[in-house]
């Protein structure tokens, strides 16, 4: 994300100050002389070049006023040779290599007859001795890390070119770190003393300032920011602020802005904000052969209020199930409390009819969970929930009732750009989870859960994500709380009589995913996996399921639509499903 485009520090003979007409005004001084800029109209000066002998034979090269740089040095970057004609484009040359070494201040050339030629002598003026090197504007970076990137030294003779890859190595050190206003703008001497004074502009934040959120208050969206008015510009840093207020979900954009501060080393950054819809009603209905008829609605408010906070209503109703479900979820819970980014989320169902998987079990489902989650180091975060559910008979069922409570830890790693639809990145969790079954006695669960994500873009509007799925369970694992392989959200392409079920998983997921303009996508995909309850899997067990789908992009999420052909069955065997959200 090229946020600015920094002009290059040009670098002049003068000792004047120039002020340039742009962001920063750049003081330019005589030991800051850039070797590419130096034009030498004359190498031979006027007053020193002597009129070459009428005998032009080279007979020897002789160097003057070096006392630092040896005169060894000096010659090797000489062309001309002693033996040779003098040819004067050669000798102009050679004054050049000898000024472009970086040591000297002055470099000329005369002429001395001798008896059988010439003698050449290349007089030069060394550079004085720094005595100490001074760092000025540096607050990132300590000034003995700067001194050690710099190939200038103090106690050591002055050299004009390395002093300019200093300058572009400082730069450099600044650009890869994500400082991208800072650079280096002047380089002066002190002549009396023989000081070197570098100094630098870092690029600090002098205001931030919101435009286009109407509904959303504007501490939503500054205190998701790491950049902080008095803090130096670092891009990395505001993408992942951008990163995080575009993953609120209600907003359709967000771009920054960036105009002059009130001085040099300032900018004022300004995010421009485009709210996308935040609060949706949906309705509907329909007829399965096996669910017979059914119908829904659900209420779902977005940033409520403009404080970011969720609440989701949901229903649905029909022969052979029926389900409501409340969540209420904050991003930023007590952070006076609890610290920045603390989240808090309080879901309760009631479900009743036949389970998730369709099966011959009837009966209702009455629990609750808690989640509270937060930040761990960079990427990292870590949450905590405590869920409770009370599992009774319904209908002609007849088993006894239970009630299973849990406890539960996931760490996860995440770097998805869009949460809802990623294009790059990759999300890793780690999940534990204790529980315990009080029917008629107690018994005891335990279970570990392993996901990995990954999404490549693999050219524009095209990406490839994979998914690895693995769990297992130990005790007395409760019927909800069981794995399973086979329908919309693991292996695409069969029936819920057809999955299979067990306390332990092993299932992956490859998709190819199209963008068509931003409201649709299209995908390719295949499914692999099995779920079974002890010992080792059995190679004969696992099932595979393959076929196209589509997304349709919405304030909810993409509407999933999947057409999964399982096996080695024909295309008109295949299953279709419907769901909000990726499959991963």
């Amino acid at each position: 994300m090229d946020m600015l485009k920094i002009a290059n520090t040009f670098l002049n003979v003068n000792k004047v100050m120039r002020k340039a007409n742009t962001l920063f005004s750049i003081r330019i001084t005589l030991y800051t002389l850039l070797i590419t800029l130096v034009c030498y109209a004359s190498f031979i000066s006027p007053a020193q070049a002597q009129t070459i002998s009428v005998a032009p034979t080279i007979t020897a090269i002789e160097v003057k006023g070096n006392q630092l740089v040896s005169t060894q040095d000096i010659t090797d970057v000489v062309f001309s040779r002693i033996g040779e004609t003098i040819v004067e484009e050669k000798i102009k040359a050679d004054t050049k290599a000898i000024y472009s070494l970086g040591f000297f201040s002055d470099a000329a050339v005369s002429f001395e007859a001798t008896s059988n030629g010439t003698k050449i002598i290349f007089v030069v003026v060394e550079n004085p001795i720094i005595k100490n090197i001074k760092i000025e504007g540096n607050a990132v970076y300590p000034t003995a890390e700067i001194l050690a990137l710099m190939k200038t030294k103090k106690d050591t003779a002055l050299n004009f070119k390395f002093l300019q890859q200093d300058i572009t190595t400082i730069n450099d050190h600044y650009k890869k770190a994500g400082y991208i206003l800072a650079r280096v703008v002047d380089v002066e001497t002190d002549d009396k003393n023989n000081i070197l004074t570098v100094k630098i502009t870092e690029g600090i934040v002098e205001s931030i300032a919101l435009e286009g959120n109407k509904n959303t208050k504007d501490y939503v969206i500054l205190r998701e920011l790491d950049t902080e008015p008095g803090k130096v510009l670092n891009e990395n840093t505001l993408k992942k602020d951008l990163r995080r207020i575009f993953n609120l979900g209600f907003f359709s954009t967000v771009t920054p802005k960036f105009e002059p501060g009130s001085g040099p080393n300032k900018v004022a950054l300004v995010l421009e904000i485009k709210e996308g819809r935040t609060s949706t009603i949906n309705f509907g209905g329909g007829y399965g052969e096996r669910e017979g008829w059914f119908g829904f609605a659900d209420l779902s408010v977005k940033n409520l209020m403009g404080t970011a906070q969720d609440v989701l209503i949901r229903g649905q109703f029909g022969q052979s199930l029926s389900t409501y479900q409340f969540k209420y979820s904050n991003p930023w819970f007590f952070p006076e409390k609890f610290g920045k980014r603390t989240s808090f989320t309080f879901r309760r169902w009631y479900t009743v009819g036949r389970d998730i998987y369709l099966t011959a079990q009837d009966a209702r489902y009455n629990g609750l969970d808690i989640s509270i989650g937060k930040p761990w180091l960079e990427d990292f975060r870590v949450a905590w929930t405590l869920g409770s559910e009370v599992v009774s008979p319904h209908g002609t069922s007849s088993f006894e009732t239970y009630q299973s409570d849990t406890i539960g830890m996931t760490l996860s790693y995440d770097t998805r750009d869009v949460w809802l639809n990623p294009t790059m990145g990759r999300y890793y969790s780690f999940s534990v989870k204790q529980g315990w079954k009080h029917a008629s006695g107690t018994t005891s669960f335990f279970k570990l859960g392993w996901d990995v994500n990954e999404y490549i873009t693999v050219v524009e509007n095209q990406v490839f994500a994979f998914h690895l799925g693995t769990g297992i369970g130990f005790g007395d694992v409760p019927f909800g709380e069981e794995y399973w392989a086979g329908g919309a959200n693991t292996v695409r392409g069969y029936q819920p009589s057809e999955v299979k079920r067990g306390t332990r998983k092993l299932i992956t997921n490859f998709e190819y995913r199209l963008m068509f303009g931003e409201m649709f996508q299209g995908v390719f995909f295949f499914d692999w996996g099995n779920a079974w309850t002890a010992g080792a899997p059995v190679p004969a067990d696992f099932i595979a399921g393959w076929g196209p789908g589509v997304r349709i992009n919405t304030p909810l999420g993409p509407i999933r639509l999947d057409y999964g052909i399982p096996g080695a069955r024909s295309f008109s065997n295949g299953v279709m499903h419907f769901s909000i959200g990726q499959a991963f």
